[in-house]
């Protein structure tokens, strides 16, 4: 009994000890919420285009080479987001302090070029005669003052030139002051007939007659008319020549009744000339506004005054006249830096500049005014001496919805968002929608074997343009674009009726018009936007109608197009990626695989 009673006492304890020892082990357990060495919680580093990977250590990421970026693991509902500098080059986000300045609608008029009629010379015969020789016979050739014109002979001139001869004889020989007098009033008809003092010096010098007289240009400008020929006979006054001065031109638009109030003489307006888009505007003063309407409209003419340093613009170039009206001052930012949703708008502003991990950017939610399509005028939210990312914000507001599953709006966590390291994987994202409605799958058809084997053929030729865009050779890519299209007009569209003949029709004229669009240009840039418009109509192609015994790869890269993302079919699992070439040849990865 004493050593049953014994065991018994030690069996309790035993099991105590075991208990208690239980509790204290409880107590400890951190594995629910990891802490690091100073109690915060654990740092994590992933990439911000590829969330699938995760590290407890700073690194690149495996994919497509980026920093990885911290996280921080914490209960509470994180707004910031944070971007490295070379992600912030990559996304092409901008940031800029917010600045003051005028704003206001703007009408846009279609108005032409014109020559200054108030800066054109019209040079006409002086005298009766024949034209014996043009020195000047195209139009649109600039000549200068003094320059020799045309060659007469004219008898009033030949006879004017002989009685000259004569008065300063007689002036010479008589010495009396009537006949200088006479000399003088022979030498002035002379110029009134268009001679030039050094001609008339000449004659005096030679007291020879000269039957051919060259006449010069009384201005310099350019040539815009030729109304003589050589061996026509003119009379005095007729139109020779007509001469612009193009230095300045005459900007003339049209003014409907609603915009006339918009301006008035004397205003300067911006004048935007087609071709020239990217250079600065130029500044032209108002100086006619027609009082009455044009016949049988209602439409005014607006003529405006516009320096053309160098002779840079034409006369009949189309241009853009800007009226600006309701113009208010205060705080501005560009179109693309605000996010407008349904809740309202925000921008995003730089929090933390210069951090070590990078630039912190918080959304701030904000009230707009007057809009224009450039600038938008900031009334609420924001007192001007912020940071603001003036580009990439609705990668930023992306950014948050799909990472974090929080509406940078409202601030809070949107249902049915989560945290998702693709685009397509979270369909109603904002950003989703970008990459050809990548959600909406296409209707499966029962297609015959002989259609199935000719859409084999597009797919395999699609393999080899895939190639050539990896390899960045756009003159390679454009030859087989124009192979594309032959094997798409080799798929007999007969062999479909119904809905599947309807849907290959749709799928059918997208790739078509892609591929040309590929085959018009060696623009490296251009041609992968086409690419990416051919791989969406023929995935859905493979996808209706399938392929022949090919596993067939949709891979997908979220930076492509300047990060709207995009997709393209391989033959192959590993990423080849015909969006960045050897820049980032293995940035990507699979979301499908079509059997």
């Amino acid at each position: 009994m004493l050593v049953l009673n014994a065991a018994c006492q030690s069996g309790e304890k035993t099991d105590n000890d075991q208990a208690d020892s239980a509790a204290v082990a409880a107590s400890d357990d951190h594995s629910g919420h990891n802490h690091g060495p100073d109690g915060a919680e654990k740092i994590t580093y992933t990439c911000p285009m590829h969330p699938q990977i995760v590290q407890d250590k700073p690194g690149s990421c495996p994919i497509c080479g980026m920093d990885l970026v911290p996280v921080a693991k914490t209960g509470e509902i994180a707004t910031e987001i944070m971007l490295s500098e070379s992600q912030m080059q990559l996304a092409n986000v901008m940031v800029q302090p917010v600045a003051s300045g005028n704003i206001g609608n703007s009408t846009v008029l279609n108005a032409r070029l014109a020559a200054d009629q108030q800066q054109t010379d019209v040079i006409s015969s002086r005298v009766v005669g024949r034209i014996e020789r043009l020195y000047v016979k195209e139009t649109g050739q600039p000549i200068r003052k003094g320059q020799v014109l045309y060659e007469i002979y004219s008898e009033p001139l030949l006879t004017q030139q002989q009685e000259y001869l004569l008065a300063l004889r007689q002036a010479e020989e008589l010495n009396e002051p009537r006949y200088e007098d006479f000399r003088r009033a022979a030498e002035q008809k002379l110029r009134l007939y268009g001679m030039t003092a050094e001609q008339i010096t000449g004659l005096a010098k030679t007291r020879n007659v000269q039957p051919r007289i060259p006449f010069v240009a009384p201005a310099g400008g350019t040539v815009t008319e030729i109304a003589a020929s050589e061996g026509q006979y003119v009379g005095e006054g007729a139109l020779l020549y007509r001469l612009a001065n193009l230095g300045q031109l005459w900007v003339e638009a049209e003014l409907y009744a609603g915009e006339a109030r918009f301006v008035k003489v004397g205003d300067r307006v911006p004048v935007q000339v087609v071709g020239y888009e990217t250079s600065p505007t130029m500044n032209a003063r108002v100086t006619f506004i027609n009082p009455e309407y044009r016949a049988g409209s209602q439409v005014l003419v607006m003529r405006a005054v516009m320096p053309n340093p160098g002779g840079r613009f034409q006369p009949g170039q189309q241009a853009r006249v800007l009226l600006r009206h309701g113009v208010q001052r205060g705080l501005t930012l560009p179109a693309d830096a605000v996010v407008r949703a349904g809740q309202g708008a925000v921008v995003f502003v730089q929090t933390g500049q210069g951090q070590p991990d990078g630039s912190v950017f918080q959304p701030r939610r904000v009230q707009t005014g007057t809009e224009t399509d450039q600038q938008v005028s900031i009334t609420n939210g924001l007192n001007g001496d912020e940071q603001v990312a003036m580009s990439g914000a609705y990668l930023l507001y992306s950014e948050l919805i799909l990472k974090k599953g929080i509406n940078p709006i409202t601030a809070e966590v949107e249902e049915g968002v989560k945290s998702t390291p693709t685009l397509e994987s979270n369909p109603t994202a904002p950003a989703a929608r970008s990459v050809a409605n990548a959600a909406t799958i296409p209707k499966s058809h029962k297609a015959p074997h002989t259609f199935i084997k000719q859409l084999t053929i597009v797919y395999e030729t699609s393999l080899k343009l895939t190639e050539a865009l990896i390899g960045a050779n756009s003159e390679q890519a454009k030859t087989l674009a124009g192979g594309g299209g032959k094997a798409l007009a080799g798929v007999d569209m007969m062999l479909l009726s119904g809905a599947a003949h309807t849907d290959w029709m749709t799928y059918l004229n997208t790739m078509n018009a892609a591929l040309k669009a590929l085959n018009m240009t060696t623009d490296l840039e251009k041609q992968r936007t086409a690419y990416a418009q051919f791989e969406e109509g023929l995935y859905r192609s493979i996808k209706a109608f399938g392929v022949t015994d090919k596993p067939v790869y949709r891979q997908f890269c979220p930076m492509a197009l300047n990060n709207k993302g995009s997709y393209w079919l391989s033959d192959k699992k590993p990423i080849r990626n015909p969006y960045f070439g050897d820049q980032m040849l293995t940035c990507g990865e699979t979301k499908e695989v079509i059997p």
